[in-house]
């Protein structure tokens, strides 16, 4: 029978190399914490790896900003996560840690400059706050964090950089770090604030974008991702300087015209780009404008892309015409998808997606558009469209001539005032793509039941219980077929529904020709 000091015994033992070997499968598993109280070697063994990545929220100044984590911990941390969780940032507190709502007082300049300074092995920092209400960074707090030394990556997330330049705020960075990833987003097209618009602070967009042009100008040479808001790209920044390492360019929001038009000469002498993410959001129910209209450009300005999203495509776009045949995934849809308006809305409201419908390119006008462009060696494509006259045709284009696929998103519209789903008809025509791996579907089923009527501000209607038992069978049924025509090599399928909380995706293992939930 074993005591308790055996197993102790038996670790003490255990070669260092594959000690550490178990910790990290523990870790993956969720047995770390009860090993790490088997012994004193066992727990000096996983304090790296259990506290290399660490989250703290932070909703007050500290009194001491080396406190914020205990000492302990310090030598260990590679990567942190902070929550703003700031009272300053709701309309209904008074303003308690700083004279302007939309400025932090909490995250200062002393928390993140002491706070970080005992983190030799820091890699990696984000700061984010839960909602998209209208809060930021100032400048002092951004420059602490950007110039401690050894970080590589930081993401500023649904919070503004540096929305208001005070007086005595002077755009030095001298002392930056040599940063390889930068990112600043927000999650949605539309912020998601609880405060009513006419009350909310406005960022100031000028001075964000000057502190992102001298931010960009010192890091142009080491970056090689970066995410931006669109509206305050700092145009002169990327236009003037060489980018030697960039290889992934992501810009969200809602650009200008002057800037959706004069992108690709801007960004024409990146030659290394490998990535282009451009999710743009609408306005007034119109399209951004396009990319690529008349001599815009002479050629396309990244000729080994390997990956190009553009959300709300314009057939006039030429663009599609001079993509570069070194393409490997390609994603046309909506930001965000269609799909989302129907899970969000109910049944009173008369429109299951939205004004946003009228935005979408029909099967026709999808299929013109992706013949014009050569991109035989696409492994990943996402399209969002709705059924028209063309869709016999989209689908011919899709299988033939993209062999190599092995992830398909698909995601298509029924005709308004129609209950008809060809679904036999789709998964026949997608049988020539023999690679393909991956398949994820929303085709607009009828049976898919929308929210009851909401009840109250914020708080949306429920299903119908029969409603969703039903549809599950339905998606059971779809999945299913799609399994035995594509079986031969589909791994994996899912299917938008409302009954697969939270991801809204039933998922399915294919086995044997048979869609197996993976949820079972």
């Amino acid at each position: 029978m074993y005591t308790m000091s055996e197993p102790q015994e038996l670790l003490s033992r255990v070669n260092q190399d594959v000690l550490i070997e178990i910790i990290e499968v523990l870790r993956r598993t969720g047995g770390l914490h009860e090993l790490s109280q088997t012994s004193r070697r066992v727990r000096a063994a996983c304090m790296p790896i259990l506290f290399r990545q660490c989250f703290r929220i932070i909703q007050v100044p500290l009194p001491d900003p080396r406190t914020f984590m205990p000492h302990s911990l310090w030598l260990h941390v590679q990567s942190l996560v902070l929550q703003d969780d700031c009272p300053d940032r709701l309309a209904f507190h008074s303003l308690r840690y700083t004279d302007n709502r939309i400025i932090c007082g909490a995250l200062s300049e002393p928390l993140l400059n002491q706070g970080l300074s005992g983190m030799p092995l820091l890699r990696s920092v984000t700061i984010y706050q839960r909602g998209e209400e209208p809060h930021g960074l100032s400048w002092p707090a951004l420059r602490a964090v950007m110039s401690h030394p050894v970080i590589r990556e930081f993401t500023l997330d649904r919070l503004h950089f540096c929305p208001v330049l005070r007086p005595s705020d002077e755009l030095h960075v001298d002392s930056l770090a040599p940063l390889d990833t930068f990112r600043y987003l927000f999650r949605t097209p539309e912020r998601l604030s609880f405060i009513p618009e006419s009350r909310a602070p406005k960022p100031n967009f000028d001075d964000e974008t000057a502190a992102l042009d001298a931010v960009l100008g010192a890091l142009h040479n080491t970056l090689k991702v970066l995410y931006l808001l669109s509206e305050v790209v700092p145009v002169r920044a990327i236009s003037q300087h060489p980018w030697p390492c960039l290889r992934r360019l992501v810009l969200r929001g809602k650009p200008s015209e002057a800037l959706v038009s004069s992108l690709l000469s801007t960004i024409s002498h990146i030659q290394t780009l490998r990535s282009l993410v451009l999710k743009f959001s609408p306005i007034e129910n119109t399209r951004r404008g396009v990319l690529w209209l008349g001599n815009a450009v002479a050629a396309f300005p990244c000729p080994a892309l390997e990956e190009f999203v553009l959300t709300y495509p314009d057939p006039e776009d030429q663009t599609f015409a001079h993509l570069p045949p070194t393409l490997l995934s390609l994603s046309l849809c909506c930001w965000h998808h269609l799909y989302h308006d129907f899970l969000d809305t109910n049944r009173s409201s008369g429109l299951p997606y939205g004004l946003g419908f009228s935005l979408l390119l029909n099967s026709s006008a999808l299929r013109l558009m992706l013949h014009r462009a050569h991109t035989p060696l696409l492994v990943r494509l996402t399209l969002e469209y709705r059924a028209g006259d063309g869709d016999e045709e989209l689908l011919d284009h899709i299988s033939r001539s993209y062999p190599q696929l092995t992830y398909l998103k698909f995601i298509r519209y029924r005709r308004r005032n129609t209950d008809e789903v060809p679904v036999e008809h789709i998964a026949h025509a997608l049988t020539p793509l023999s690679r393909l791996y991956e398949l994820k579907l929303h085709l607009d089923l009828p049976e898919m039941p929308m929210r009851g009527v909401t009840l109250m501000y914020g708080i949306r209607g429920g299903y119908s219980t029969a409603e969703l038992k039903r549809f599950r069978v339905v998606v059971n049924e779809t999945a299913d077929l799609f399994a035995r025509e594509l079986g031969s090599s589909v791994r994996f399928l899912s299917i938008l529904t409302p009954t697969a909380h939270p991801s809204c995706w039933a998922c399915f293992e294919v086995i044997h020709r048979r869609a197996v939930p993976k949820d079972d």
